[in-house]
């Protein structure tokens, strides 16, 4: 893969002032894409130039071994953490299981009391009593099913 350098890191690598680099590219003789150049194209308009000469090959590589270094480190999990994340979940998964027994038991009851009001009412009562039963007896499968 072909690198892109900044005006200044091709200036090293050639050992040229940047403003020679510069007018190269307004001349036409050199290629540049959005402020950066390619090594392929120093090259053709180098060809003596050595990318050795300005260490440049070797900041890259050391960088790039440092960023793996670090990616590589990071990325271990730790053990103690995983296992007190892991416990804190087991504490969360507990409490919303009470939550949820609570929250039946609470539909539960309300179901129960609205059936026992609906009998005491007389037959129009009864009849809207009985839509709101149906709702909420139909709310409660929904929530159930997800």
């Amino acid at each position: 893969m072909d690198r892109l350098l900044s005006l200044s890191q091709a200036a090293r690598m050639v050992g040229v002032p940047r403003r020679l680099l510069q007018q190269h590219i307004q001349e036409g003789r050199i290629e540049a894409f959005e402020g950066h150049i390619r090594v392929s194209e120093l090259r053709k308009a180098y060809p003596d130039a050595d990318s050795e000469r300005s260490g440049m090959v070797e900041k890259v590589q050391r960088i790039r071994e440092a960023a793996l270094f670090k990616a590589n480190r990071d990325t271990r999990p730790d053990v103690d953490h995983l296992s007190s994340e892991l416990q804190r979940a087991r504490v969360e998964i507990a409490r919303l299981e009470d939550d949820l027994a609570s929250y039946r038991q609470f539909a539960a009851e309300t179901e129960t009391r609205l059936l026992s009001l609906q009998e005491q009412c007389d037959a129009r009562q009864a009849m809207m009593l009985g839509t709101l039963v149906g709702w909420f007896m139909n709310q409660i499968k929904l929530r159930e099913s997800r």
